[in-house]
């Protein structure tokens, strides 16, 4: 029932199975878990032994025979601790390296929800004004809903100044997005309006299609091109419609 996110702390899915069991069944011989997660013998002995090290597991003789029992699951926040910590010792050492080899001019794109995610947080790291054309509040997709609201509270600590030209829908929709700190707006006359998306901000140029109002495409697909040139020009376009509007 919670196997995707407890593989996400590094868990098999064998392991996330097996620590599920464990916690509903209190203590179980390797018997009684194969059977009751389906995996064979010799594979819950396997995933037995790395939970084991990973602290989630304990093991104990009833009767002479090994059993094991669950830790608390308090330990999976000690276990994301312990990951966060294992980046933080690493991190300086791999962004010195990135720096290093930072192209001036490149693009790539970001495909799935993730995507959107990615380029969000790159908003407040480069602490530079915002400029978006054809915004459509993609923001309000559902899947988003955690990740808007963590966003949200970063966005309202810095001192990121947003521009919007929004998509007409905008008016009716939803009024939220236009009490945005730091924000100015206007909107695209309806005829003007489409799926595109176009956002820039220091040196990226960001490019993407949603499938309405609110909502990202199914798999969506983010283009980004990192270039001075191209995001200045991206800025006196988006300063012309401005001044028309």
């Amino acid at each position: 029932m919670h196997e995707e996110t407890l593989m996400q702390l590094g868990l098999s899915l064998n392991e996330s199975r097996i620590y599920e069991a464990l916690v509903e069944l209190g203590e179980a011989s390797v018997n009684t878990l194969s059977i009751k997660t389906k995996i064979n013998r010799s594979n819950v002995y396997d995933a037995m032994e790395r939970l084991c090290e990973k602290g989630l597991s304990t093991q104990l003789f009833i009767k002479s025979q090994k059993h094991f029992k669950a830790i608390h699951p308090r330990r999976l926040l000690e276990l994301l601790k312990e990951k966060q910590e294992d980046v933080e010792r690493i991190l300086p050492n791999l962004t010195k390296k990135f720096e290093t080899n930072k192209q001036e001019e490149e693009a790539y794109f970001y495909r799935g929800i993730e995507a959107y995610k990615n380029y969000m947080f790159d908003i407040l790291k480069e602490k530079q004004p915002y400029y978006c054309i054809g915004g459509k509040g993609m923001w309000f997709d559902e899947r988003l809903k955690y990740f808007r609201m963590k966003f949200d509270r970063e966005r309202q600590k810095s001192k990121v100044e947003f521009n919007h030209i929004f998509d007409e829908e905008m008016k009716t929709k939803t009024k939220q997005p236009l009490k945005f700190k730091n924000n100015t707006y206007k909107f695209l006359p309806k005829k003007y309006c489409s799926k595109l998306t176009m956002e820039f901000f220091g040196d990226y140029t960001i490019i993407y299609a949603g499938e309405e109002f609110g909502k990202l495409k199914e798999d969506p697909t983010v283009f980004v091109i990192k270039s001075k040139d191209i995001a200045e020009g991206f800025k006196k376009i988006y300063q012309f419609m401005w001044d028309k509007l």
